[in-house]
């Protein structure tokens, strides 16, 4: 077997852990309350109270009054509140990193986690697909995927060019490569190509920015919303299948311990597509024999583990029914 199961105790570590993320998750989502600052502005000979944002932008609140010295106050305990609750999660998932380590579960790539959780910060829609996805599939099925099937020093960034404007938004004047390189300083592109759609760290591991296209030699109005100097996501026309999938999502454990929740595409999309480009004649024999490998491992996991994930239309619909068709009587008569 490709894969082995999680022992008991692995199991209760891992959901452990993963309740506390998911409760700093929803901490965090409540932060809005929280942003910014409160202070006293004179004007006139009259102090009023004022609401900071982030980004410079300021509101009144009123003149100083009993009413708004109690809205400062109750503010600034709510901001202290919610700061040392965040500090408290933090530390235990600390402390909980120790146990994810000792029973091997820290398996996801920490440059890759640093520089997810960088696009993350900023918001960026994206999904990660490829091999990392791997990780997401056997932390959602309580399986440990054997290493030879995971090894790998890129990871895929898969971003929708049909969300081209939401991406530059995010960006808030920033760049793709500026975002990854706030998580590893040694960032670079790979060629100084107008066209780089890759960057690679000191240490050689690379991030891959890619995209769906009808046409992969047309610049899309995605790429023209970047900047010239930023990495332009290649366009690759078969992945129109993927972007247009099902999101699945797990929570993995980078090589430190720590929780990384994952988003990529629905394990059966990624089945049939692992097993389309394993079938392309100018495919190389290597990837080609590694990505029907891949194919067959996850439609084992969701044949025998994920058998919550039933058939559903919206896979159906994006891929062509012939391509079900033929990789539903080569994979071990897995019914796609």
């Amino acid at each position: 077997m490709s894969y082995q199961r999680l022992q008991s105790e692995a199991s209760r570590v891992a959901v452990n852990a993963i309740q506390l993320f998911e409760a700093l998750e929803q901490h965090r989502a409540q932060a809005r309350q929280v942003k910014g600052s409160m202070h006293w502005k004179h004007i006139n000979g009259r102090e009023y109270l004022y609401r900071a944002y982030t980004g410079g932008k300021n509101h009144s609140l009123g003149p100083r009054s009993p009413e708004t010295e109690a809205i400062q106050q109750v503010f600034e305990e709510h901001k202290a509140e919610h700061h040392a609750r965040e500090q408290s999660l933090k530390e235990q998932l600390q402390l909980h990193a120790a146990y994810v380590r000792a029973n091997r579960l820290n398996r996801f790539p920490l440059a890759g986690a640093r520089a997810i959780r960088a696009l993350q910060r900023k918001e960026i829609p994206f999904r990660v697909i490829g091999t990392n996805a791997l990780y997401a599939y056997e932390a959602r099925a309580g399986v440990l995927i054997e290493p030879e099937h995971l090894a790998t020093a890129d990871i895929d960034v898969l971003m929708d060019a049909r969300q081209g404007l939401r991406i530059i938004t995010a960006l808030a004047g920033e760049t793709l490569l500026s975002v990854i390189r706030a998580s590893d300083r040694s960032f670079q592109p790979l060629t100084q190509a107008p066209y780089e759609f890759r960057a690679a760290n000191a240490k050689g591991y690379m991030i891959d920015f890619i995209t769906q296209a009808a046409d992969p030699m047309k610049m899309s109005d995605f790429e023209r919303y970047l900047e010239a100097g930023d990495l332009k996501p290649v366009g690759i026309d078969s992945l129109k299948w993927a972007i247009a999938s099902p999101r699945f999502e797990a929570v993995v454990f980078d090589e430190k311990g720590m929780p990384l929740r994952l988003s990529t595409v629905d394990p059966r999309a990624f089945v049939l597509h692992k097993w389309y480009v394993s079938q392309q004649p100018d495919r190389e024999p290597l990837k080609r024999h590694r990505d029907e490998a891949q194919a067959r491992l996850v439609a084992t996991l969701l044949r025998d583990e994920l058998r919550e994930l039933s058939a559903t239309q919206a896979v159906e619909r994006a891929f062509p029914h012939l391509l079900r068709q033929q990789a539903s009587s080569r994979l071990d008569e897995y019914d796609l």
